[in-house]
């Protein structure tokens, strides 16, 4: 998705620092009502008199464009990979045979496209849940005639569960309010988010049976009977009358002896991303338009949920694993080839070292015929932003290009034979990521409740394609009775691929495939040994990735995965200054190659040489060695100015160095006021700033600018990265400046501050200096033990209009998970708030709405491990940070100007014995300092330690 990359929380102050205002005193409002229950849990419905106004909006029941639209103008972009080719020239060759399991957020099983496959096959053999979400807790009923009691609520219409289900019976409770924001959590669509929804439970000679008052009348007297999807693909939804449900549901039983409660998981999509990218693989007549198909219309899907939805699609402990494991047992004991499509990943912050990769990696070994497609991540266009499990060795990682039919008119060039990236497609670094690219936007399935978004766009969204392919080619080596393994596919996708121009193996791997050329290969010989490369000075670590221009040696170990024999290849460098032995007989189970580098040494920017490895008789390239050198353009902290065009899609990395705690500002524009492009920038490491990342920037004022927080600067070297649109080129302009000065804050007392302030270079200076409260910032200690939730509360006054909270682990935990949901909901378990963890270090950023008076929230932390039952402990520090509507200004008794002579401070002196607020226990003074010299205005965001007086 497209992405802004800002810190905004201080503008608001910084304006009014700036401006000189002093705020307005607020009134308190209200007491401090202290709930009686975790903040998260959710309240029993109210009763109906007690109910409030239907408070959401209404629902769009109308697609953002007519499928047959959709159709017309190319929005499910086959083309660029030749799939309409090769299915006129082998209509039978559709995916037809083939098992697509989606890892996901779950699948809509009442969405039209996802019914039926293209020879009128059902489409969805199965839904499982391997998250947890849709568990239901049942209890025992004692129904009394034709009503039954369940939660406070009464039933009537229960002799027609009695007809076809026998005793004992069950009963639970759906919340609404326990399934995220909504719309997708207004399940019943009546307009609100806090209704329990009922459910009984029953036995039949052919299973359990599952009951809901799906039209809310208080009755099931007219209600289907619901069995295990597996047995019978049976779903409802609840609706209003006449309309049909915003969201259907599947039922999953885990089996329980008659008399006892069986284990009941509700299984649905509340995400919508799952079932888009199940659409994308496979879907046929998309909308019910036909002809609206997805990559392999013939395949049939599992739909199997291993994220929890409600903070953010997020997987749970050991839910990817278990879902691998289920697609693999299924599949074989239909004997149908499997691909499984896994459109997931959160950022490395050591790249080769997930626990996650060598799991799934350990799994695929055993089960070579399984081809396993995931998507690369959106951290990009910085080096080193490939996620796991991207990073496995054993996956096809897919970027993202931008389809030629969702550019932007008006069109001052020919559309490109191979379409450019998307801008936020992970590159590699340390990791020869990603395999190939595909096109990252689509027209898709979605559930009813989400109706209008059928478009998206991710690498989310190349990796289905990608799975698509594979189950084409599968289907094809089927009717050719071919026998193939994953690593065939991969080599024959790579080896059929087309560059993407401007592109490097780490941006686009081999670059977008071609079904067609791909099918080819596959008809060729197969290699008689596959292999694993690292590096062997950095094990996890698949490409040689360097910061300096010396000449070095790099070794590369090779293990073989399959085969015995000897096998003699030859290594070609597509590169002068990176050169390997000619030729290589490869016979034994590991070997080292060894490459000589002379890299340039002058000129900044980043050089990558590919060495390829070919076998006599074996089409496309059995392996590939991939050695970067990064020259930065300041490798010390110093201003830096660059002018370059770009082509169309193609973008200018530009490396400098920045210091801890000192702010500085990155400016691109464009040099002509017509063109335009976007902006990112990436910490040390890679990990994209905090905030949404890419910018669009154009001329002078419109220029793209990141001005980073004293706080927020971090030492080592960045990556500030223009792009060009797609559609067409740009001259860009970057320049970096830093701050001339240091700061520093000191209390003295409990009503005053000095603030010192330091030139940093040897000439003199002139400024001016200003200070304001902006609010509150408390810092703890966080911890757990295994996948559970960590409830974190907190008093939120009614003053706080803005809520910042950073999530700090440390790096070397972070390979142990698969997520980290960070979100903040209010005393009744509404979210204010959610970003989930993509590094060890994250953020979240919420406007808090206008409250009467004070309250307490809760910051929930979700912990999810790669090991199934996993009960690792783990520990960090979260900051929360509570800001006012206005800042209070300090007028400081020195004035505002400052003149500084080189390497000299100064100090400033300000007093604050009353607030306008109070802050809440635990919280100390948040404080705003900026420094303005040469035109520019730097910022430090920093806390006060000791306490000053507030008013009572």
């Amino acid at each position: 998705m497209l992405r802004r990359s800002r810190c905004t929380r201080v503008l608001w102050g910084l304006a009014v620092l700036l401006a000189g205002c002093a705020p307005t005193a607020q009134t308190l409002g209200g007491p401090h009502p202290e709930p009686d229950r975790p903040a998260v849990e959710v309240p029993p419905e109210p009763a109906d008199s007690q109910k409030p106004t239907p408070n959401l909006p209404p629902l769009s029941r109308e697609p953002a464009v007519p499928p047959a639209l959709a159709l017309a103008r190319g929005w499910m972009p086959l083309g660029p990979t030749g799939v309409p080719a090769f299915l006129t020239a082998h209509p039978s060759w559709d995916g037809r045979g083939v098992l697509i399991a989606i890892l996901d957020s779950g699948v809509d099983p009442g969405v039209p496209g996802l019914d039926s496959t293209s020879t009128g096959r059902p489409k969805l053999l199965d839904l499982r849940d391997f998250s947890g979400e849709g568990r239901v807790a049942l209890s025992p009923l004692a129904p009394q005639g034709d009503t039954v009691d369940i939660a406070g609520r009464r039933l009537a219409g229960f002799g027609r569960v009695r007809a076809v289900a026998a005793g004992p019976w069950f009963g639970g409770v759906l919340y609404e309010r326990a399934l995220g924001e909504p719309p997708a959590s207004d399940v019943n669509e009546n307009g609100l988010d806090t209704d329990s929804l009922i459910v009984v439970v029953g036995h039949a000679p052919d299973g359990w049976l599952l009951f809901a008052d799906t039209e809310g009348d208080g009755s099931l007297a007219n209600e289907r009977p619901i069995h295990d999807y597996l047995v019978a693909r049976e779903t409802f939804g609840w609706h209003r009358p006449g309309a049909p449900p915003p969201l259907t549901l599947g039922v999953n039983f885990d089996s329980a002896s008659v008399g006892s409660a069986p284990s009941l998981t509700l299984v649905f999509d509340t995400d919508a991303h799952g079932t888009h990218v199940a659409g994308i693989a496979a879907g046929h007549r998309i909308g019910g338009a036909p002809g609206l198909d997805g990559v392999a219309p013939g395949a049939q899907l599992l739909g199997l949920k291993i994220a929890r939805n409600d903070f953010g699609g997020l997987t749970t402990t050991g839910s990817v694993l278990a879902a691998l494991g289920y697609a693999i047992r299924f599949a074989a004991g239909r004997r149908q080839p499997l691909v499984v499509n896994l459109s997931f990943g959160v950022g490395n912050e050591r790249e080769g070292a997930a626990r996650l990769d060598a799991l799934l990696d350990s799994v695929l070994r055993g089960h070579p015929e399984v081809v396993f497609v995931t998507s690369a991540g959106n951290d990009g266009p910085g080096l080193s932003t490939m996620g796991f499990p991207g990073s496995m060795h054993r996956a096809i990682t897919v970027g993202a290009t931008q389809p030629a039919a969702f550019f932007a008119p008006p069109q001052r060039a020919p559309r490109p034979a191979v379409d450019p990236l998307l801008f936020f497609s992970s590159r590699g670094g340390e990791l020869a990521k990603p395999d190939v690219v595909a096109p990252g936007t689509a027209y898709s399935t979605v559930p009813r409740w989400n109706l209008g978004e059928e478009f998206k766009t991710g690498t989310s969204m190349a990796a289905p394609h990608v799975a698509g392919l594979a189950a084409l080619l599968l289907s094809a080596a089927i009717a050719e009775h071919r026998a193939v393994t994953a690593e065939d596919f991969r080599r024959a996708l790579r080896g059929g691929a087309r560059a993407v121009p401007g592109a490097g193996i780490l941006d686009a791997g081999s670059g977008e495939p071609e079904v067609n050329a791909a099918w080819r290969i596959l008809q060729s010989p197969s290699p008689s040994a596959d292999y694993d490369v690292e590096l062997a000075e950095r094990p996890g670590a698949t490409a040689a990735f360097a910061v300096g221009a010396g000449d070095s040696l790099i070794h590369f170990q090779l293990r073989r995965l399959r085969g015995t024999g000897p096998l003699d290849v030859t290594l070609s460098s597509d590169v002068a200054w990176l050169a390997p032995p000619a030729r290589l007989r490869l016979d034994s189970a590991e070997q080292t190659v060894t490459l000589v580098q002379h890299p340039p040494r002058t000129v900044p920017g980043t050089f990558t040489g590919v060495v390829r490895a070919t076998a006599p008789g074996v089409e496309g390239p059995l392996f590939y060695l991939v050695s970067s050198t990064v020259i930065p353009d300041a490798e010390i902290v110093a201003p830096v100015r660059v002018k370059v065009q770009l082509a169309r899609g193609v973008e200018r990395r530009v490396i400098f160095a920045a210091d801890s705690g000192r702010p500085f500002r990155v400016r691109m524009a464009t040099a002509a006021a017509a063109d335009h492009l976007i902006a990112a920038l990436h910490q040390p490491g890679g990990a994209p700033v905090f905030g949404d990342n890419g910018i669009p920037g154009g001329a002078d004022s419109a220029a793209a600018v990141y001005d980073v927080d004293g706080r927020d600067a971090r030492p080592g070297l960045y990556q500030a990265v223009a792009v060009a649109p797609p559609e067409a080129g740009a001259t860009a302009l970057v320049s970096i400046d830093h701050s001339p000065v240091a700061v520093r804050l000191d209390a003295r007392g409990p009503d005053s501050l000095t603030m010192v302030v330091s030139a940093l270079a040897d000439s003199a200076l002139s400024g001016r200096f200003r200070a304001g409260i902006l609010g509150g910032e408390q810092r703890r200690a966080i911890g757990g033990v295994g996948g559970a939730d960590v409830r974190v509360p907190f008093r939120l006054p009614s003053w706080a209009r803005h809520l910042v909270v950073d999530l700090e682990l440390d790096p070397a935990q972070w390979p142990r998970f698969t997520d980290f949901g960070l979100s903040a909901v209010d005393g009744v378990g509404r979210i204010l708030g959610k970003a989930p963890a993509n590094y060890a270090h994250a953020r979240l950023m919420a406007d808090l709405p206008v409250r009467p008076g004070d309250t307490t929230a809760v910051i929930v932390l979700a912990p999810g491990f790669a090991e199934p039952g996993s009960m690792e402990a783990w520990s960090g520090r979260v900051t929360i940070r509570l800001q006012a509507d206005r800042p209070v200004v300090l007028e400081a008794r020195e004035g505002d100007e400052f003149h500084l002579a080189g390497k000299r401070s100064v100090s400033f002196h300000a007093g604050f014995a009353e607030l306008p607020w109070m802050l809440p226990e635990e919280f100390a003074p948040l404080v705003l300092l900026l420094a303005e010299s040469g035109g520019m205005t730097w910022t430090w965001e920093l806390p006060v330690q000791r306490r000053p007086l507030a008013r009572p």
